[in-house]
């Protein structure tokens, strides 16, 4: 993916609200109003709740928040994925992932994930991938109750946004929130390929290969193979063929390694249509190159 020149981070607000949470029984109906937290909760507001503090906000601060999401129709799809690295604003990054999810940018090509200081950035990182599951799944059936209300109400509205926010409460003081919301939601592993936080191990490992330090000696390798068996129609430089392998490579293992939505989500990053043929090419190449599977 190619990747502008990051923004700079903006000053995260100031919240000190704790929230209150209910228990996402799995035979009760957990739609009613949530029980007072404990001393130990943690201070992370619903989208309805940030929005209320942002109108009560300083006029400066609401046209700061408004210029920052104004141009976000306009903005280019790869612009936008570099803000959601980087946005320390919860609804500026609730306002991003809204714009890719128009877009039908999956969650998990808008890696890394931003989960910033004390769990608010990553419930709206969560609530991300929640977004992207119930508009492509309607009447999905869960396996615990709590859940179910979030395939009933629309994602805009504040009953949808109380579900997702008591669930994630009540799930992150209990172990893995992967692992445990993605068996209360009953998603399968064709579901969480697409998805930012809720993957698997496998899924979560492969990520891993992309990060900086790791992704740098792929580069580095394919910038080596580059330089000593050059693009022979020299349409490209060695440097420029090897960014351009490194950056197919990264969609492909975004992709979950699928064929098909590699392709799909090449066009949706880079404007470029390009068959999956072809980009396969590219990836058993770089494959060769580091010596893995493909």
């Amino acid at each position: 993916m190619i990747r502008p020149e990051r923004q700079e981070r903006q000053e995260r607000p100031c919240v000190k609200t704790v929230l209150s949470s209910a228990h996402p029984d799995k035979t009760a109906a957990t739609e009613g109003p949530a029980s007072p937290a404990g001393p130990d909760a943690p201070k992370v507001l619903s989208v309805p709740q940030l929005k209320a503090i942002r109108g009560s906000s300083s006029a400066s601060a609401t046209a700061d928040f408004k210029r920052r999401t104004d141009t976000l129709a306009t903005d280019a799809t790869q612009t936008l994925v570099v803000r959601v690295e980087t946005a320390a604003d919860p609804l500026v990054l609730w306002a991003l992932h809204l714009e890719l999810d128009k877009r039908d940018v999956p969650p998990c090509v808008r890696w890394p994930a931003n989960e910033g200081d004390g769990g608010q950035l990553e419930f709206i990182t969560f609530l991300a991938d929640l977004l992207w599951i119930c508009k492509r799944n309607p009447g999905h059936i869960t396996n615990f109750r709590g859940w179910r209300g979030a395939f009933k109400h629309s994602p805009d509205s504040e009953a949808w946004h109380a579900i997702a926010h008591r669930q994630y409460i009540w799930l992150i003081k209990r172990g893995s929130l992967s692992h445990q919301c993605a068996k209360g939601l009953a998603l399968v592993d064709g579901q969480r390929l697409d998805l930012m936080v809720l993957q698997t191990n496998s899924m979560q490992a492969e990520r891993r290969k992309l990060q900086t330090r790791e992704f740098e000696v792929i580069r580095v390798a394919l910038q080596r193979h580059a330089l000593l068996k050059p693009d022979r129609s020299k349409r490209m430089t060695p440097t420029k063929s090897a960014e351009r392998r490194a950056k197919v490579w990264r969609v492909y293992l975004l992709s979950g390694r699928r064929q098909t939505a590699m392709a799909a989500n090449w066009r949706l990053l880079t404007g470029e249509t390009v068959s999956r043929q072809a980009l396969m090419k590219t990836v058993v190449t770089v494959a060769s190159v580091l010596r893995v599977k493909v």
